[in-house]
């Protein structure tokens, strides 16, 4: 399988109204319940896309959100110019969250997996968590998915807690 190139620029794109058919397609290539990671686009019309893009993009910006959601921004991980995962960056945790998953998720699409884009999306998800000024993360991930585990540890985290199915980490961002 190949690996990230020297010369590919990896870059976090946020989400934005104007994302199209790229985007679309890739978030085809992610299931619906993935490894814990959320995808409402899988299996859905392009209509239905443009649709979840609306909604998702006031949610980000802090507009008609349900109680239960934090403050969040969604990024593509763009491989040059083509879209290859989708990650996301919660603001903040409440009790559910801290809970049960953390403050980031992340997949990348089935064509681009075991290239080293999960090392890179979630180092870059770093990167902005830190500008928003948290200093330690808490990201899981299940038991059974031994490449997330890899890829959250080869970034700095360290087991904290284990639950039946979830290895849950803590990231110290102050290094």
């Amino acid at each position: 399988m190949e690996r990230v190139h020297e010369t590919e620029t990896l870059t976090l794109q946020p989400l934005s109204l104007s994302d199209g058919e790229a985007v679309y397609e890739m978030l085809q290539g992610i299931g619906k319940n993935e490894n814990g990671f959320h995808n409402q686009v899988k299996g859905i019309s392009y209509d239905g896309f443009r649709a979840w893009l609306k909604q998702e993009y006031a949610y980000d910006h802090g507009i008609g959100m349900p109680d239960w959601m934090v403050p969040q921004t969604t990024y593509w991980l763009m491989a040059d110019d083509i879209p290859v995962g989708c990650g996301r960056l919660r603001h903040e945790l409440n009790d559910s969250l801290r809970e049960g998953s953390g403050h980031i998720g992340y997949a990348i699409a089935e064509p681009y997996r075991g290239r080293g884009y999960g090392r890179r999306i979630l180092a870059l998800l770093m990167e902005e968590a830190w500008n928003l000024g948290i200093r330690q993360l808490q990201v899981s991930a299940n038991t059974d998915n031994e490449r997330s585990n890899r890829v959250i540890r080869a970034n700095g985290g360290v087991l904290y807690r284990e639950s039946n199915c979830k290895n849950f980490y803590y990231i110290d961002l102050k290094n």
